[in-house]
Order: structure tokens, then C-alpha cells, then sequence
């Protein structure tokens, strides 16, 4: 179908690429793509305003939309789209809009913050009143990136998946993912992204309850036309979840869960990936972390479960961290080789570029280009391997962040057991829910992970220190 885009969002935050990356995309679908950029004098923390037009015959008029032209405004910042350049494209009868809740302040509000701005809630009202109310998005998308993979830079791609799966952006998924793999940037994480706005339109509890967020009020769920559904043979990252765990542990989770179908799904989700990340024992012994939680929760509050699920996704956080055997298995998926794959011509050479820690440590800057035919058996070594982790025998466990990682979880139970100790009211059990979302300070790599290892520690220092 033919479809005019308007993108909308703050320069340096990867705007003018994720265009790129979408008009890509609709011409590996066979689409022809018109496109402009206007970022105007100010590119790194200015506005920035893309057009993209995608049509199946030939060109259509100008590259830049004329008033009221678009048919979809994804909208990466809330400030800009509600501009009145974000805006002259949209018409409240034809413009769908897909977009992040997320504000970045202008230089002249940094500068002086003295200066007026519009609120959150008069943005928002701003764009719904000229763009479809049958047809609007809108999530927490940098907050959402960021509690499930760690880091926000995935964001804009996130809005994406948003945006393919409710049907409103006409380019495949298969084709999304060919072409972030074909801009070779941050491949992993924005495939993560764009899967995990795909899932998120089509089961906002399910996302939610991965990141560790309470579920949505009834009523305030996504507007999905028809009632959309994941396609077949897509999957939520981490996959046949149901598949990898063993009838013992789905009893478990199924009892834990008491009923509780949002809480269901994520410690499913959690569950089968620490299966993957080692085995089913060390699933079990999550469980049962979470179940003790779960537990001091129903005595005090009956019903409730925000500390469980706050519990879940922080436990698994910190357990699941992503040391060399963790990257090669997940190198190793399936679903991250076959766009590439697909998008891929006859002599056509596939690789990983990775960074690894040695060779940082050693002042080696750039990434290094590893041929997947020829490194795939070495890969598929070092993914089994994952049985010496923690172990005497582990070569890369020496290391400090290594020791550091493998300490986090004893010390989040910890402390979490002295939140919830002696527990009798919902002021207990909120002390002991932001020890447990706590661990969504820890991220990043090396360097950057050490920090946040310290700012976790000291979190939870001050917490113990609450009546």
C-alpha cells in the first residue's frame, strides 16, 4: 500500500537512520521510496523532521509532504510532533500516529529554566486532536527499551515494531530486520527493539510484565484494529518459551502465578531463558527466590503481585547477565541469521562484528568482522561452554566484572530479605518493591557496568536504612 510518513525527533538520537532504515526496508519489499530529511542548523539535540513517501508505482509528487498529506506520524519526541512543523502534515481524518511519550527540552528550557513549556498531557492532547482518534499509539518506549535490554538506544526502533505490527507502516518484518542488519549498527539490540515493540502491540501486558511494570488500568490498552495478533512463525525474544521448560517447572510457574496471567507470562519468559542461559536448575532456583517473595506479598496484601513481578524481572536481570558464552549463543539464533540471510546475494559474505573485552582491555578500538561460516563451530563451542561458567575452570571469569556480575544476585536476595523481613504493611511491601526495582540501575559493559554496580550498591544502602 502507499503510505506518507512524517518522522519526528531530536537530532543525535538516530532519527535520520531509522528513516533510512525503514525506507530500506520498504524497497526490499519491492516498494519505491521517496525520502527528505530537514534538520535545519541545529542536528545534534535539535529537531529533526523526515518524509518519507513508500508507493508500488513509480513517484509520487514531491518528497516533502505538503499539508495534511501524512498518513502516518511517528513520532520519536513528543515535543516535536506536537510542533506546528511536526504538524502541518496531519490531518485529523487521515494521519494515524505511532509514537514515544518521551520529552527531551529544547536548549532554550536548558539554557533557562525559568522558561515555560507545555506539559506532557498538553503535548499529547495537541497531536490527538489533529491525527485519527481511532488510530493512536503510544508508549513509554526509552522506559520500556530500557528495563528490558538495559539501555534506551533501541527506542526509536521500538516505535517501529510498534508501527509494522498494528499494520499502519506497509514493510515486513522480514525486511525491518534485513535492513538493520544491512545498516550494521547496533544489529542485536535494534532487532531486540523492533521485536519487542511488535510484541508490545500485540500484548501490552505481556511487555509490560517483562519490564517489570504493573499492568496497564483496564481500558488503557493500545487500539488495535481488527484486534492484530503476532503473525505466525514470530516469536517473542527468547522464544518457544513453553518449549524449553519441562513439565515440573510449568506446574511450578502455573502455582506461583495463582491465576495471574500477566505474572504467568513473565516468569514463563524469564524462566525459559535462564534455561537457555544454563540450565533448568538454575530456572528452579529462581523460581523459588521469586515464589518467597510472592509469598510475604499475599500475607500482607492478598491478590496483589507488584512485588512478585518487580521480584521476576529484577532477579532474572541480574542472574541472566551477558558474559562471552551468553553472546555466542545468542549469536547463534536462528532468527538473527535468516533476514540476513534472505536479504543476502549470491557471494555476498556474512559476519559478526563484535568488540570483545580483550581486545578493549588491550586499547583495540574498533570492532572485528568474524565470517559466520567460518567462526559459526568456534561460536557453537564456546556457546557450550556456558557449563564452565562460575566454575574453577572458567577463562573468563577471573575477570573483575565477571566476579562482580556472579555476586549481584546474592546480593539483591539479601537485601530484598531485609526489606521484606518482618513485613505486615503495604509501606513494607513498597520498600521491598523499589529494592527489587533497584536492579534496573545495573547496565551496560565494563567500564560503564562497574559504575552502575556502584550507584546499585549504594541504592540499596539507602534503602536499608528505611523505617
Amino acid at each position: 500500500d502507499d503510505v506518507n510518513i512524517r518522522i519526528t525527533g531530536i537530532g543525535g538520537t538516530g532519527v535520520v537512520t531509522t528513516g533510512q532504515i525503514i525506507g530500506t526496508a520498504a524497497m526490499l519489499d519491492g516498494s519505491n521510496v521517496q525520502g527528505l530529511d530537514q534538520i535545519g542548523l541545529s542536528q545534534k539535540a535539535g529537531p529533526v523532521v523526515s518524509d518519507l513517501r513508500i508507493t508500488r508505482e513509480g513517484r509520487q509528487g514531491s518528497s516533502r509532504l505538503a499539508g495534511r498529506q501524512a498518513d502516518l506520524l511517528l513520532a520519536f519526541d513528543l515535543l516535536v510532533a506536537a510542533s506546528a512543523t511536526g504538524l502541518d502534515a496531519a490531518d485529523a481524518a487521515r494521519t494515524a500516529v505511532v509514537g514515544s511519550l518521551d520529552v527531551v527540552p529544547p536548549g532554550a528550557k536548558t539554557a533557562h529554566p525559568e522558561t515555560d513549556m507545555p506539559t506532557g498531557r498538553e503535548l499529547l492532547e495537541r497531536v490527538q486532536a489533529e491525527t485519527r482518534p481511532d488510530a493512536q499509539y503510544w508508549a513509554d518506549a526509552s522506559d520500556l527499551v530500557r528495563a528490558l535490554m538495559g539501555d534506551a538506544v533501541g527506542a526509536n526502533i521500538f516505535v517501529v515494531g510498534v508501527a509494522v505490527q498494528t499494520g499502519l507502516l506497509p514493510v515486513t518484518p522480514k525486511a525491518l530486520e534485513a535492513a538493520i542488519e544491512l545498516n550494521g549498527v547496533a544489529v542485536d539490540t535494534n532487532t531486540s527493539a523492533f521485536r519487542w515493540g511488535r510484541w508490545w502491540a500485540a500484548d501490552r501486558a505481556m511487555v509490560d510484565a517483562a519490564a517489570g511494570r504493573p499492568a496497564a488500568p483496564a481500558g488503557d490498552e493500545a487500539r488495535m484494529p481488527g484486534g492484530a495478533r503476532m503473525p505466525d512463525g514470530a516469536r517473542m525474544p527468547g522464544g518457544d518459551n513453553r518449549g524449553v521448560l519441562d513439565p515440573a517447572l510449568s506446574r511450578r510457574i502455573d502455582k506461583l502465578s495463582s491465576g495471574d496471567t500477566v505474572l504467568a507470562a513473565s516468569l514463563e519468559l524469564f524462566s525459559a531463558e535462564l534455561v537457555r542461559f544454563q540450565n533448568r536448575a538454575l530456572a528452579g532456583r529462581y523460581l523459588d527466590a521469586v515464589a518467597e517473595f510472592a509469598e510475604v506479598e499475599r500475607r500482607v496484601h492478598p491478590g496483589a503481585t507488584a512485588l512478585a513481578a518487580a521480584v521476576a524481572a529484577g532477579l532474572f536481570k541480574l542472574t541472566a547477565y551477558k558474559d562471552e558464552y551468553e553472546v555466542a549463543r545468542l549469536l547463534l539464533d536462528p532468527d538473527g541469521h535468516a533476514p540476513a540471510a534472505d536479504a543476502a546475494e549470491p557471494g555476498d559474505r556474512l559476519a559478526w562484528l563484535l568488540h570483545p573485552p580483550l581486545l578493549r582491555a588491550l586499547g583495540y578500538k574498533k570492532k572485528i568482522a568474524l565470517p559466520t561460516g567460518r567462526w559459526r563451530p568456534v561460536m557453537a563451542l564456546l556457546a557450550k561452554g556456558k557449563r564452565l561458567r562460575g566454575t574453577p575452570l572458567d577463562p573468563f571469569g577471573l575477570t573483575k566484572v565477571r566476579r562482580e556480575e556472579r555476586r549481584l544476585p546474592d546480593e539483591y536476595l539479601a537485601a530484598l530479605r531485609h526489606a521484606a523481613n518482618g513485613a505486615t504493611t503495604q509501606e513494607h511491601l513498597q520498600t521491598a518493591r523499589a529494592v527489587a526495582e533497584a536492579a534496573d540501575i545495573v547496565r551496560g559493559y565494563e567500564d560503564i557496568k562497574m559504575g552502575s554496580i556502584a550507584e546499585f550498591r549504594s541504592r540499596l544502602a539507602d534503602l536499608a536504612k528505611t523505617p
